[in-house]
């Protein structure tokens, strides 16, 4: 037993991982359907992945304008949203946005009790144009 951990931590270590840095690695992206809503004609996608104590988010939205959108993580699902956001996204632009969401694990935003939603123009927030629920099925191969 302690040549066998001895032999993986100095492979580890050859490699030039020590255990922090496998601590600190990246998860595989999780990617979501953004569906339109309201006759936009705007669909996408949000693509989720942990990288340390954070989750990245990038949304990506095609059929919609190139001015800003802004978009939210919302308690709820697309069915039934809650319109308080609870994490702000930076606003999409040409139909794209990247933000880091700090301190917080995608196993809780990917649980079903969340939805990202797009709205349509910093001038009207009261129209939704996409939306998608962040529920990864489990045993679903």
């Amino acid at each position: 037993m302690k040549r066998t951990l001895s032999f993986s931590l100095a492979l580890g270590l050859a490699a030039g991982i020590g255990f922090a840095g496998i601590a600190q690695a990246k998860s595989v992206p999780t990617q979501f359907k953004l569906h339109a809503q309201n006759g936009s004609g705007e669909t996408g996608t949000a693509t989720l992945l942990q990288s340390g104590d954070n989750v990245i988010v990038r949304v990506r939205l095609s059929g919609g304008p190139a001015d800003a959108q802004p978009a939210h993580i919302h308690p709820g699902t697309c069915d039934k949203l809650n319109p308080k956001p609870i994490y702000p996204l930076h606003n999409l632009v040409n139909g794209y946005s990247e933000t880091t969401v700090q301190n917080v694990k995608l196993a809780d935003l990917t649980a079903g009790t969340f939805a990202i939603n797009v709205h349509k123009s910093t001038s009207d927030l009261g129209t939704y144009v996409a939306c998608g629920d962040l529920k990864v099925e489990h045993g679903a191969m």
